[in-house]
């Protein structure tokens, strides 16, 4: 069912759907909107990645599983944890690895291609989806270019399961305003976007890390990334 611009389709005849779901507010949305349509087996798959600088992550994903599970209480979740070592990041290092397919990517890229792929084949998946969405209508520092090169399809199929990327046209402002729509700000506000931590700026985050951090406590936002930027682009653009 489409959902205005942001064109999140569900076949009724999909029995089993899984989800990338990174705790962020692309993915969070398009899961809920999933929900809403579908009483298919929803199996989501996260990813743990930087934990010893930014092992906030992990918890905020769990805590959105969680809020997903009790607010659908008719449908049936799984959830498949995956973990990428923090050397096989991007950072600064760029994609060094060529895939598959011959193409250059990093390290945590494979890793979640293969390991979806892998949740699709061993569950036995109709269809996957992936929050990607296209960067701002203006220029901020650190946006990913491939966001903007219609490198992917929305819809595709790849080893006999139907891959869907809902977002891909979709800009930020236009997910922020649709929870605001549906009135679900209670699981945007459990969303983060900030990629900062202690190693880039110290000064914001003083020392908290994997040995300092302790789940639910609160952790500040560095305003400073790309991630932060575009956030607050988007809260700008629909006034909230």
């Amino acid at each position: 069912m489409p959902h205005e611009n942001l064109n999140v389709i569900v076949d009724p005849e999909w029995k089993r759907i899984g989800i990338s779901l990174s705790g962020g507010a692309d993915s969070a949305l398009m899961a809920y909107l999933i929900c809403l349509n579908t009483n298919a087996e929803i199996h989501i798959t996260t990813q743990i990645r930087c934990w010893k600088t930014r092992p906030w992550q992990r918890h905020i994903s769990v805590d959105v599983f969680n809020w997903l599970r009790h607010k659908f209480i008719n449908l049936t979740f799984h959830r498949h944890e995956n973990f990428i070592p923090p050397d096989l990041e991007w950072a600064d290092k760029g994609p060094t690895i060529l895939d598959e397919n011959g193409k250059l990517k990093s390290g945590n890229q494979i890793i979640l291609r293969s390991y979806n792929e892998y949740i699709c084949h061993e569950q036995n998946l109709d269809a996957w989806f992936a929050a990607v969405n296209k960067n701002p209508d203006i220029k901020i520092e650190g946006a990913l270019q491939d966001r903007d090169n219609g490198h992917i399809d929305p819809i595709t199929k790849h080893m006999g399961v139907t891959v869907c990327h809902p977002f891909i046209h979709t800009t930020k402002d236009a997910i922020i305003q649709k929870y605001y729509d549906l009135g679900i700000t209670e699981l945007l506000h459990m969303t983060r976007s900030c990629e900062g931590d202690d190693e880039q700026y110290p000064e914001i985050f003083k020392g908290l890390d994997y040995r300092t951090y302790q789940p639910g406590q609160e952790v500040p936002t560095c305003k400073k990334c790309f991630w932060c930027k575009e956030r607050q682009w988007a809260m700008d653009k629909v006034n909230v």
